[in-house]
């Protein structure tokens, strides 16, 4: 820290001035670590297109999920699927829309992967999309049930 700087009582980072990592007031920035998850598991967004059966559109929407590596990732992502499609089915019988599962049609289809990208800082999250990191954090990031259940995934924001 430079004698001025002392007097003045403000510290210039030098490391963060050779990064250009400012915020819009010159302070840097220092981006919050994902929590700390057990089993070398590691925090994965994944960006998918999924087509509305409905409305006959597509959409694009952010996941949350943990693994090891980008094929779980991807795996894991694809049985919370499995399981979400099941838990809809299974209500839309309780409340007799239809009559047993040979008449569900699932709300929407995985069309593609548009990127899968391992996550280990708040900011990385926010660049993908920032409503998945509001819901991860408004939840104390899930942790609890990510450790019961890897293979869950967390929606964030939905696209046209």
């Amino acid at each position: 820290m430079t004698n001025a700087a002392k007097r003045t009582n403000v510290c210039y980072p030098v490391r963060a001035m050779q990064m250009g990592n400012y915020s819009m007031f010159g302070f840097y920035r220092r981006s919050k670590a994902m929590p700390s998850l057990d089993g070398n598991l590691k925090w994965w967004v994944i960006e998918s297109e999924r087509f509305d059966l409905e409305a006959k559109a597509s959409f694009r929407v952010f996941e949350a999920v943990v693994a090891q590596s980008e094929e779980a990732a991807i795996d894991h992502l694809r049985i919370s699927d499995k399981k979400l499609d099941k838990t809809l089915m299974n209500a839309a019988i309780r409340a007799g829309q239809i009559e047993d599962e040979f008449e569900w049609e699932p709300v929407s289809t995985h069309v593609r992967h548009l990127s899968v990208s391992s996550v280990a800082t708040e900011e990385e999250v926010a660049k993908r999309d920032e409503v998945l990191l509001g819901m991860l954090k408004e939840h104390h990031f899930f942790l609890d049930e990510f450790k019961e259940d890897p293979q869950m995934a967390v929606g964030g924001g939905i696209y046209d």
